[in-house]
This record gives structure tokens, C-alpha cells and sequence, in this order.
């Protein structure tokens, strides 16, 4: 075989490669459901489509009837499947997402949203986000609540502080519209104060790291609650709903709704999501304004 027909047909294959790859983005995708975590290697995670490989997969990773999904060495792979609830993939086997099973649903149209609207932003944010370490100064974070401008809906809910940077654990205290105290958290990085009742007016938050480093930061609560979007109201698994919910209320309105996003998504029954890659998401719209 001469240079001249080898370099043909290696530049034939290589354009064979690119049009499968092209055709596996460009073919229909029936939303199943979406990936909520990944233990170990996100680039031991390989889907499948259309015999063309996905870009690496994220947490909310939109997965379509059909793909192939397989995870190597010890990685673990959770998704939630439309009407088929969690399923979980190690190295012991490949897994084939098949048609939803029982009545159709509406919520591949919501999958298709979630590809559109969130991913592209989750897509921005490195695997290897650091929420603590003694290089990062002690903060809050979501950056834009010592500005005071962040809101929260009244009634009775949790409520979700999460810090960065300076040497856990930490302890965070709560102070009401009167100045009377609501109560005491501590933590590592996330901490969470009980079910109360918040009425409408300023409130206050006061942490303290383990060296005594101290930050503090206001918040309102509103008697009018944000208007939501009804876009992923088909999904069925209520964690990913909030956090698809989340997401888009945190990124039309970072300066003063991304604390309630937080509180949907802390709000949500548990349910195998990575909460803190999306976590991440929501405190980085806005971060650099």
C-alpha cells in the first residue's frame, strides 16, 4: 500500500469517526432521565450514543433511550430514570436505558430543558471544586449574601448556611427580626439549622470558624414568594425537580434569590443527587459580577 492511499484511507476513517460522533449529538434524543452522582472517576464514567462516545458526564447529565452507560475500576454511577426510579452502575456490568416503563410521560420534554438551560452552565465548573482548605479566605458560599440583598420566602422551613475556606468546624448562629436568638449550627462546611417559622423581616447570620475568624451577613425574609419556573414540573424525582428549579431561579436572579435556591434544593427529600456540584453551580452565577 502506497503512502498516498494509506493517508486516504486513514483521513476516511478519521472523517468515518467525526460523522459518527456528529450524527450520535445530531440524533433525537428521547430524555430518560439524568445523571445525580458519580463516586470515583467522572472519566471512568463512558455513555454511549448511537455507537459515539458523550462528552465526559456531569451530575444532571441528561441520559436518552438507548445510551449505553458502563463505569470502570471502583467508579459508581447514580441516575434517575423516568418512571423507573434510581439505578445505580459500577464496573460489574454495563447499563442500557430502555424506554420508560408504564404510562408516557412529559418529562423528556423537562430532560431536554435541563440539556439546555442548566447543563452548559454545569459544564463550567471543574470536577475537582474545592468548597474547604486553608488557602481559600473564610467566607460565605454564596458570595452575594454579605451584600444583605438576598431574599428567602416566609413560612416554616429549614434553613441552609454553607461556609468556605478557613479551619472547621464551624459554628453559625441565627438572630431574628427583633434581635431575639433562633438558634445555634455547627458543621464542616454545611450547616443546617431545624425547621422554624420565619416571619417577614432582617435576619441575621454570625459564623465563627475554629480559629475565631468571624464573617457575618444579613438576609430578608419576604412575605411574597419568587415566582418559580413550571419548565421541570414533569420530573418525577422530586430532588432533581428542585434542584433543575433551583438552578434556573439562582441564574435569572443570583443578587437576590440564590439563597432560596439553595433552600429548594435543602428542602428536597434526598435522593442520591451530588447536592454539592450543584450547590456550586448556584454560588457561581453571579460570583464574579
Amino acid at each position: 500500500m502506497n503512502d498516498r492511499l494509506r493517508f486516504s484511507l486513514t483521513t476516511a476513517t478519521a472523517g468515518l469517526a467525526c460523522a459518527a460522533a456528529s450524527a450520535a449529538l445530531a440524533a433525537p434524543c428521547l430524555g430518560a432521565g439524568v445523571v445525580t452522582r458519580i463516586d470515583g472517576d467522572p472519566a471512568a464514567v463512558t455513555i454511549s450514543r448511537a455507537g459515539a462516545p458523550v462528552a465526559r458526564p456531569r451530575v444532571l447529565e441528561v441520559v436518552c433511550v438507548g445510551d449505553r452507560i458502563a463505569a470502570g475500576g471502583a467508579t459508581r454511577l447514580t441516575l434517575s430514570l423516568d418512571g423507573r426510579g434510581q439505578v445505580r452502575i459500577d464496573a460489574r456490568a454495563p447499563y442500557v436505558v430502555a424506554a420508560r416503563a408504564g404510562a408516557p410521560s412529559l418529562a423528556g420534554n423537562a430532560y431536554h430543558a435541563v440539556s439546555d438551560q442548566v447543563m452548559p452552565d454545569m459544564k463550567r465548573l471543574p470536577w475537582d471544586v474545592r468548597l474547604k482548605g486553608g488557602e481559600v479566605a473564610f467566607a460565605f458560599a454564596l458570595s452575594q449574601l454579605p451584600a444583605g440583598a438576598q431574599e428567602m420566602s416566609a413560612g416554616a422551613r429549614p434553613l441552609l448556611v454553607r461556609v468556605i475556606g478557613g479551619s472547621g468546624p464551624y459554628r453559625v448562629a441565627l438572630t431574628g427580626p427583633g434581635g431575639q436568638a433562633l438558634g445555634q449550627a455547627t458543621g464542616d462546611g454545611d450547616m443546617s439549622f431545624p425547621v422554624m417559622t420565619f416571619v417577614p423581616g432582617r435576619y441575621h447570620l454570625a459564623a465563627v470558624d475554629a480559629t475565631g475568624a468571624a464573617i457575618a451577613a444579613d438576609f430578608s425574609v419576604s412575605a411574597i414568594p419568587p415566582t418559580l419556573p413550571d419548565t421541570y414540573a414533569t420530573i418525577d424525582d422530586p430532588e432533581v425537580r428542585a434542584a433543575a428549579t433551583a438552578c434556573e431561579l439562582a441564574r435569572v436572579d443570583s443578587q437576590h434569590r440564590g439563597l432560596e435556591a439553595e433552600e429548594l434544593i435543602a428542602e428536597a427529600p434526598a435522593n442520591g443527587l451530588d447536592r454539592t456540584r450543584v450547590y456550586s453551580l448556584i454560588e457561581s452565577y453571579g460570583a464574579d459580577d
